[in-house]
């Protein structure tokens, strides 16, 4: 499914150049000029190209027409205005109308064209003057000529409304080598921008096959990666656990990059599946399950950045009308449940797809042709709580140029909301669709993009670990991430308003302890640490980041209580290691104080030990107070390094 975006959103045409224009190119043919009923080859192909027409296929029907070369015909002309509407060439369309209508053709749809051309190149006022002299020729009984037309008179007053605030835009052709002559859509981005997945239609896809609806190349999935200078690599095929004889498309990404969801047409219908990164292969992609795809039609989806929640886009009976876009959420054992139909804010009556849940978890971004559209597709966003379901806002149009009068979805945008990536027609293009890269001035993005890579300290080799991301006051567990086990990197999305509590685990390796506490945040933010595992023998240390104390206080705060958890099924697992529980403090304040406080604080984790079960005889509390400092105590981010709660193997 592609974006169709198109160029030239300011250009004025001057209509009594179109005239001068027909005027010249009639002198210049006119000795050439074919007769009004055209000869026997030249009827055939214009057949041919109706026929082309009939199928889609609108550029092997112009070049049906163009051969016929320059005619008076108004058959012939107005239907190439209208193969070029279709390749998104409007000036040239409105040429070939022009030129139909000036030779008098009854055709009354070549003013319904005409504003087509004009609406595609954003003269929104100019397109209801045709589209309203179609109106005035229609009948009474031709409802759904009135409806059609009555539809695209809404698409332009809308797209005046919308032209008084455009959104400041860049936008780029991503060139080659992800571009080809042939068609390049659906790009889907990891969070960190590292690797783009699209899909393509070109002739070295799996099965060379042509799909016979269309004669184009069934579609493949391809993958490039961005080296250290920005340059994106030659695209290769995904593999063949996923790239098939058939459609394979690629639709959604995990802000991870471990998890990509995949569109298939190998079941019959067109479903759903999700493959994940195996290292460096992509494994078969597998079923999500009965409540996701059905005998229907599910062609779009995405998935959030914990990978608990799926918003995909179906046709099944039940829905609000067309295509409706509905929620589900995994269950303790992983699997999906029944779907939620989004509420009136998203579904309408006519259709609603491609749904992309922004890494803020917040913001969900979908297309639809009734929202306010200015044309087709265009791309709306909600404020919804991910973990319900439930919408918060109004749908609202994100504005021109980045929605424009063709259709527009499948965007996907970068977590500071600054980028977006997408695939569009547009002049000077590579051939057909290609893949661009939109830039705009940054938006709000309340979120923290924590990533880097997990090793072992000693080898520097990377670990298979296990992230757990949980909630310090609500004691509840947000997401658990696996790092890619060939590299060892992990990128996790820590949305605002949380004391995030982060484990890192990993067999026969002591546990990692991190906090990391945004209860507000205003602006977008990137953490990058590279963590080291430590192997369990005598002398590691764990550092209990999430161990909490009030100030000048040695009481445990509730928060503490995942963290005190944690260690205890840490020494259920190894019961042979005995350990020193340490208190440290910063600088401030007198050295004799500072080593009570240390004292009383390590005690007060050793009594918590001991009441859940910890034999006394595996715990030995100490104080340190100022004496053992890991960081600065000259900064506020030093100081507070260095107030810490720590456990050491001794045995």
């Amino acid at each position: 499914m592609a974006v169709t975006l198109y160029p030239n959103f300011h250009l004025k045409y001057n209509y009594s150049m179109i005239k001068y224009f027909l005027l010249v190119t009639f002198l210049l043919f006119s000795y050439t000029i074919f007769a009004q009923d055209l000869s026997g080859s030249s009827q055939k192909a214009l057949s041919r190209g109706k026929y082309y027409m009939d199928l889609g296929n609108y550029q092997d029907a112009l070049e049906e027409f163009l051969t016929i070369g320059p005619s008076i015909n108004s058959d012939l002309n107005f239907n190439i205005g209208v193969t070029y509407i279709h390749l998104r060439k409007p000036d040239l369309a409105i040429t070939y109308l022009m030129q139909a209508k000036l030779y008098k053709t009854e055709i009354v749809e070549v003013d319904f064209h005409l504003g087509q051309a004009y609406h595609l190149k954003h003269d929104f006022t100019k397109a209801l003057e045709f589209f309203n002299t179609y109106k005035s020729n229609l009948r009474e009984g031709h409802r759904s000529k009135l409806a059609e037309v009555e539809t695209f008179i809404t698409y332009c007053n809308n797209g005046l409304k919308l032209a008084l605030n455009p959104v400041e835009v860049e936008i780029e052709n991503l060139g080659k080598p992800l571009n080809s002559s042939y068609p390049e859509y659906n790009p889907v981005l990891s969070v960190d921008e590292s690797f783009i997945a699209f899909t393509s239609r070109k002739p070295d896809s799996k099965g060379k096959k042509l799909d016979p609806s269309d004669l184009m190349y069934y579609e493949d999935i391809y993958i490039s990666s961005k080296d250290s200078t920005g340059k994106w690599s030659t695209p290769t095929g995904i593999g063949n656990k996923i790239n098939t004889d058939y459609h394979d498309a690629c639709i959604g990404l995990s802000a991870d990059g471990q998890q990509m969801i995949i569109y298939s047409s190998n079941s019959g219908g067109g479903d759903i599946f999700i493959s994940t990164l195996d290292g460096t292969e992509w494994t078969t992609p597998k079923d999500p399950g009965n409540h996701i795809n059905s005998k229907f039609w599910e062609s779009s989806a995405t998935i959030s950045s914990d990978h608990k929640v799926i918003f995909f886009s179906s046709n099944r009976p039940g829905g609000s009308g067309g295509t409706d876009i509905y929620y589900s959420r995994q269950d303790s054992n992983g699997v999906f449940g029944p779907p939620l139909r989004l509420g009136p804010q998203v579904n309408t009556p006519g259709d609603e797809i491609a749904p992309f849940i922004h890494a803020d978890g917040q913001t969900l971004y979908f297309s639809s042709k009734s929202h306010l559209s200015m044309g087709g597709f265009d791309i709306l966003s909600v404020n919804i709580d991910l973990e319900t379901g439930e919408l918060l806002s109004s749908a609202e149009n994100i504005g021109i140029p980045i929605n424009t009068a063709d259709d527009d979805f499948n965007f996907v945008w970068s977590a500071d909301n600054s980028r977006a990536y997408f695939s569009s027609i547009r002049e000077n293009g590579l051939g057909d669709k290609d893949v661009y890269k939109l830039e705009r001035k940054v938006t709000l993005s309340p979120l923290v993009v924590w990533s880097g890579i997990v090793h072992d300290c000693l080898t520097d080799v990377p670990v298979t670990a296990k992230i757990t991301v949980s909630d310090n006051e609500s004691k509840r567990t947000i997401g658990v991430y696996t790092p890619n086990k060939s590299t060892g990197k992990y990128t996790i999305i820590l949305p605002a308003g949380k004391n995030y509590n982060i484990a890192v685990e990993a067999p026969f390796y002591a546990f990692y302890s991190k906090n990391i506490n945004i209860p507000n945040l205003d602006s977008y933010q990137e953490i990058e640490e590279k963590i080291c595992l430590e192997p369990i023998i005598k002398g590691t240390t764990i550092n209990l980041r999430n161990v909490f104390f009030d100030f000048n206080k040695a009481i445990l705060r509730s928060e503490s209580e995942l963290e005190l958890e944690r260690l205890i099924r840490f020494m259920q697992e190894y019961p042979k290691i005995s350990v020193e529980i340490s208190g440290h403090t910063d600088s401030e304040g007198e050295d004799s104080y500072n080593m009570k406080l240390s004292l009383k604080r390590a005690e007060a984790v050793y009594d918590y030990l001991v009441r859940k079960g910890i034999s006394k005889d595996r715990l030995i509390p100490k104080g340190y107070g100022e004496t053992q400092p890991i960081d600065s105590n000259t900064t506020e981010v030093g100081r507070q390094i260095n107030r810490r709660t720590a456990v050491t193997i001794i045995k």
